[in-house]
Formats: structure tokens, sequence, C-alpha cells
């Protein structure tokens, strides 16, 4: 188990830069929009900038060719995705080698992630693809708080350039440290020094809602519950304040135990609770299940709150009827 000197370290590092090695002065895991301006003034041609909008979208500020950062490179969050039966299904070796090198990038390459900035869901996107970066053996990433929005609003450079990069020959490698698989977290059950994290909102930890790939409603036997949402500013895109984080962390007990898994229906908004306790919270041993529980209940592992045959019929009426008539 961690001890308790330790975490209250990890905490206080909280927004720091990452462990080891940084760039230049300055960098961290989180960058507000004029702290990322600074930065590539002041070390042009250094970052790699990673949209992750849709190319096209039906809303202007929601897709790369209406506008993005000067030389920001596309790469849509779709890509980095599972298929439609599993989108949380983590990719290849081979496809992750792909979308790495289609970056143009190398292990030590600074490289900032940008979200469309909407809400909590857009952060959770970009920490899913900065995990996946991570996972491959990056090693200097970040966030920029609040996506494009917040650049926008803060009347920062935009451009409609594309911008296209030579390929790296970077081999991505997956790090095990960070990745949780199925048959991973059935091994971690009931063990002590595991905390399994469930990060949606508690009606889904509940079992009152279901993803709709999912198998069944419910949880992973044995999880406790944090909502995602919890740790943003009225919902998103920015995160609440370092003091705000600290104390719901210590409050929840958060990142106690020496192997913290989190996971929700597809690994998209555990990815936020991966982030702000391992890059954010400096809790060591946080591992995200990408496959989370689409796949989990998908293979009838052990679940907690399953509604009975009744129940399930019932909610499973109300969710059809909702979706008939709203």
């Amino acid at each position: 188990m961690m001890k308790r000197t330790a975490f209250l370290m990890g905490i206080l590092l909280l927004l720091a830069p990452l462990a080891g090695a940084v760039p230049f002065s300055g960098w961290k895991p989180l960058l507000a929009p004029a702290e990322l301006q600074q930065l590539l003034q002041a070390h042009p041609d250094a970052i790699t900038l990673v949209d992750i909008r849709a190319l096209q979208a039906s809303t202007p500020e929601a897709s790369y060719q209406a506008g993005h950062l000067p030389f920001a490179v596309s790469s849509p969050y779709a890509t980095w995705r599972g298929q439609p039966d599993n989108p949380g299904k983590f990719v290849s070796q081979e496809k992750l080698t792909w979308l790495v090198q289609a970056l143009g990038v190398e292990a030590e390459t600074p490289v900032v992630i940008i979200h469309q900035g909407h809400n909590f869901s857009d952060f959770g996107a970009a920490a899913r693809v900065y995990w996946s970066l991570k996972t491959a053996g990056l090693q200097n990433l970040a966030i920029l708080n609040g996506g494009f929005v917040a650049w926008k609003a803060a009347g920062l450079p935009i451009s409609q350039d594309t911008f296209t990069p030579l390929p790296s020959d970077y081999p991505a490698q997956i790090q095990p440290q960070w990745l949780a698989t199925t048959d991973d977290v059935e091994l971690l059950l009931g063990q002590a020094e595991v905390q399994l994290l469930d990060a949606r909102p508690a009606s889904f930890y509940e079992g009152k809602r279901w993803h709709a790939a999912a198998a069944r409603p419910g949880t992973i036997a044995g999880a406790d519950d944090f909502d995602n949402q919890l740790w943003f500013q009225e919902g998103g895109p920015r995160l609440a304040a370092p003091e705000t984080l600290r104390a719901l962390i210590e409050t929840h007990r958060l990142g106690q135990t020496s192997t913290t898994v989190s996971f929700c229906n597809t690994g998209h908004w555990a990815a936020t609770n991966w982030f702000v306790l391992s890059e954010l919270g400096g809790v060591s041993g946080v591992k995200l299940y990408p496959d989370s529980l689409v796949e989990w209940s998908a293979q009838n592992r052990p679940m907690d709150h399953v509604p009975g045959r009744l129940e399930w019929a019932w909610l499973s009426t109300q969710k059809w009827l909702a979706q008939r008539f709203n």
C-alpha cells in the first residue's frame, strides 16, 4: 500500500511538471492557453500540436478545417478508438505506431493535445489520446485546458491552413504499466491493495442506466464510484482549481492503494480520472482499463448492481419510451 507520506507528497505535486526530464521550463501536463502561447513563442518549431476534433463538422467551431491553432496536426479522436461494438477497445500496436508516426513525433517530442472544449466529455477525449500516446512511450505530453474554445476566447492566433508533418519512424511500444486488460482486472478482483474506480455517473454505477453496447447494466464487482465530472468547474471544460482537486482526492480517499484501475463504459470518462490521479496528483500505480464495461459485460465477468430480470425489463421499457417520445 502506498505510504501516507508518499501519497501526500504526490498531492503536493499537483499540477507540477511530470516526473523526470521536461523539455523546457514551464512545461506541465495541463497548460492554460496563455501558458501554451508563451511556450510556442519561446520554442518555435519545438512543440507538436495535435487537434483531435473532426476534420469537418456541422458546428463551425467543432471542426479542424474551420479553424485551429497554427501548425496544429489533425488527428481525429475517432481514429484512436475501437469499432462501434466496442469503441473503447485499445488499438493494436501496429495501428498505434501508424498513428504516432503520422504525427511526426518521437519519444521525447513535446506534444500538446487540443480538444473542442465544450464540456467535460471533450476533455475526456483529450485525456484518452494523452493516455494512448503515453502508453506508446511518449514522454512529454500536455493537454490544453479549456481546449480550442478557450484558445479562441483568449484572442490567440487561429489558422485555416492544413499542416501535415513529415512522418517519423518511431516504433510505438505499448507500456504495460499504464494499461489494464480484461484478464488483468479479473486477477485483481478482491485484492486489498487494489482500487477499481468507476468514472461514470451514479446512475450507471447503480445499474439504472447502461451504454448501448453493454451486455448488461451494473459495475465491475467490488468497484468504487467517482464520477469524473466532479473534477470540473460547472460541468467543464476546465478542470477545477488545484486546491479543489486536492480536496477531492483526499476526501474520496483516491489513490491510496498500490494499484488503481480506472474504467467507465468505453475508457473515455475513465481517462479523465486516470489523468488527474496519475498526471496531476502524482499517484503511482494508476492504470486505465480501456475496454471497460462494454467488454467486461460482454464476457460475462463478475459484476455488482446488476438488476434482476423484471427490473431490467422495466428499465429497458422506460429507456425505450424516453427515446421514442423525447
